[in-house]
Order: C-alpha cells, then sequence, then structure tokens
C-alpha cells in the first residue's frame, strides 16, 4: 500500500511545499474523488494558506491532484468576507486578515464544478508566548525542546512547526576556475561564493502537545527535533525558528489522530480521523467524506541559534579527496573540461606552477547543497 504523508495545517504555510505523496484508497473503501482541505486561520498577523487537493485511486498515476479553480473565501459570523486568491495550483491565500479576536469564522468552498462545503464555525484561539527554545547535549546528538505555558490556564492544546537554517562549508576551499573558452585556469576572484552556504529545512511531521492533564497549563521541555552528532546541521552555526499555534480541542484530537495513523505504517486509514472528528462538510450532499479540519489563531515564534563550539565533540567531517593535477595543456583540459573537477590550490617552486590540486564539485562548491546568499536573520 502506498503511502500518503498529509502533514495538515502545515509546511505548505512556509514553503507552499507540503510533505505529500499519493493518496491511495484501501480496496475496501469506494474509490472517490475526496476533497482534501489543509490549512487553518490566521487570526494575527500572518497570511493565510488554503490547500485544496483530491484523493487518487490505486490506478491513478498522478502523484498529486490539487483542486484548481475553486472559489475559497474566509466568512465570519458577523458577515465578514475575506476571499482567498490562488497563487498557485490548489494553494489559496489572504493577505493578514486582523480579524476580530472574539468572533468565529469558517472556511467556504466552492470548487469549479459548482459543489459548495463549508466548516463549522471556530473561535480565534489567542496563542501565549513562548517561554524559550532550550537544548541538550545528548550523547549521540542535541535535542532542541520548547517551553511554554498559559498562566490563565486557557490554552491546554498546543501545536508546533519548526524552520531550521544552518550555515556550512564546503570540503575543499577554491582559489582558482576553470575557462571553459580559453581553456586555462585562471585565479577565482571570490572564491567564498562557493565555499561558504546555508541550507534549510522547514518540519512536515506533525508535532502537538497537551498540558489537559495536569493542574497548570504548562509545558516544558517538549522535545521539537533531535539532531544527529554526524549531522552536517552542526558543522558551524545552526538556527532553529519555532513557531507555536493554540489549538482547540477538536483540532487536537484531529491531528492525534492523523499523527498516530500516519505512524502506523499499512493502516493509516484505520481509523480514518476525517470521517470521525473533520469539521468540514459538503452542503450539497452531506453524506460526502471531506478529510480536513479548520482552526483559527495567532501565532508567536521563537529562534535561538547553536554553534559547533558550544556542543563539543561533534563528529561530522567532510571527507574529501584532492588529486593531482600536471599543468599541461591536455591534462588540465582532461581534469577540468571533461571529468569535472575543480582546481582548488597550486604546486611548485616559486612562480612556476607545476601542478594544480583538484577536488569533485561536491566537495568544492557548496551552492551544490545550499545558497550563499546569506538569511536576514544571520
Amino acid at each position: 500500500m502506498k503511502l500518503f504523508c498529509y502533514t495538515l495545517l502545515f509546511t505548505v504555510f512556509l514553503s507552499a511545499n507540503a510533505c505529500k505523496e499519493k493518496y491511495d484508497l484501501p480496496e475496501t473503501v469506494e474509490n472517490k474523488d475526496y476533497l482534501v482541505v489543509e490549512g487553518f486561520i490566521d487570526g494575527g498577523n500572518d497570511s493565510t494558506f488554503i490547500s485544496l487537493s483530491r484523493t487518487v485511486t490505486p490506478q491513478d498515476t498522478t502523484s498529486i491532484k490539487t483542486e484548481q479553480g475553486a472559489i475559497v473565501s474566509i466568512e465570519g459570523q458577523n458577515g465578514e468576507n475575506f476571499l482567498l486568491s490562488e497563487i498557485k495550483p490548489g494553494l489559496y491565500a489572504a493577505a493578514p486578515l486582523l480579524l476580530n479576536p472574539s468572533g468565529q469564522y469558517g472556511l467556504a468552498i466552492t470548487t469549479h464544478n459548482g459543489k459548495a462545503y463549508q466548516s463549522d464555525y471556530v473561535d480565534v484561539k489567542k496563542t501565549p508566548a513562548i517561554d524559550s527554545v532550550s537544548w541538550t547535549r545528548e550523547p549521540d546528538g542535541v535535542q532542541v525542546y520548547i517551553n511554554t505555558h498559559d498562566a490563565e490556564n486557557n490554552t491546554r492544546y498546543y501545536n508546533w512547526q519548526y524552520r531550521e537554517t544552518w550555515e556550512f562549508y564546503s570540503g575543499l576551499y577554491s582559489n582558482w576556475e576553470w575557462d571553459p573558452v580559453r581553456e586555462i585556469v585562471m585565479s577565482r576572484n571570490n572564491p567564498v561564493l562557493i565555499y561558504r552556504c546555508w541550507q534549510s529545512y522547514t518540519s512536515t511531521n506533525i508535532i502537538i502537545g497537551s498540558s489537559a492533564k495536569l493542574r497548570d497549563d504548562i509545558i516544558y521541555q517538549y522535545p521539537i527535533t533531535f539532531i544527529a552528532d554526524d549531522s552536517w546541521k552542526l558543522q558551524t552555526r545552526y538556527s532553529i525558528l519555532v513557531k507555536q499555534r493554540a489549538l482547540s480541542k477538536g483540532a487536537y484530537d484531529y491531528l492525534e489522530n492523523m499523527k498516530k495513523n500516519s505512524e502506523q505504517l499499512g493502516s493509516i486509514f484505520d481509523p480514518q480521523p476525517s470521517s470521525s472528528n473533520g469539521n468540514i462538510h459538503c452542503i450539497n450532499d452531506p453524506k460526502e467524506v471531506v478529510l480536513g479540519y479548520v482552526y483559527s489563531s495567532t501565532m508567536v515564534e521563537r529562534r535561538i541559534f547553536i554553534t559547533r563550539s558550544e556542543v563539543g565533540g561533534w563528529k561530522y567531517r567532510m571527507l574529501c579527496e584532492e588529486f593531482s593535477i600536471k599543468n599541461h595543456p591536455d591534462s588540465l583540459r582532461l581534469a577540468f573540461g571533461g571529468s569535472g573537477l575543480i582546481p582548488t590550490s597550486e604546486e611548485g617552486m616559486g612562480p612556476v606552477i607545476e601542478r594544480y590540486k583538484a577536488g569533485s564539485r561536491q566537495c568544492v562548491d557548496c551552492t551544490l547543497r545550499g545558497t550563499n546568499v546569506k538569511p536576514d536573520f544571520w
């Protein structure tokens, strides 16, 4: 059975590319073109994103079947209406809505074939501040935690997502480059452009927590992510931005079911969370299954940095082999014009360059694994 990683309400809203795979219906379920609604109504100063797609049958060769050309809007019980624009196939967005914090809002959808869908109206949950994002050095890596609380005991249910960014360096430093037109080795103008880079990753797994069974609304040292000590994420410097949202109990229960199902390989359809507690309904056919749960909340965030020197004993090493190339037109042409090597440094006595050292592109050019554009927050 092919798996469906439908990470509801998460990464599409940072990168517009959620972790999705082909959603195959099991043989015991009638093959239907079910609507999948992913998104939340932002009640603060962030944009709202809603992703619409369709389930696919086992015989369908389409990996993601987006629902295009729909009319999507946020409706308030007081008559407010905010229309979302389709910014890419199946992805609908609106600028910050500045909703009434004491109001209730729902999602209205009319698909291109005229079918209408409506979510339940939901409260705008106010999210408490993050107390801290902390970490501990473990024998095999670094564990990152979240700490938060609500002094008024009104939240109880939480959702987190994060975006990691890390600085890394190439395994070899290159002072030289190959000119394919003149077929010569020439001095590189700015070697650091292919030596120092950054890479980022946005979480796709469901991370939720609850203090409902505790007397006080406190979340302490809740694990967010783990960095193994052979990971390149801490080659030099690492940053994580954690975003926190308050959940209603219904949204929490829905996500908890999804999390359990997605972790049970081969049994994701048992039980089916959308059929038990989803809050989106087809107006034309109340019996139609709709996959998704819409909620609304504000969002808070906290960023921290971790350097390699802070954790100590980090095991990551980029092992690269360096080759020696004779400074002869034929040898240089073969090495740098045909074999994909990049010159790094020179060898010789005095001003005469007898040989060039060289490495593979993967070891020399960091832009193959990231970007050399420094993030604004770095």
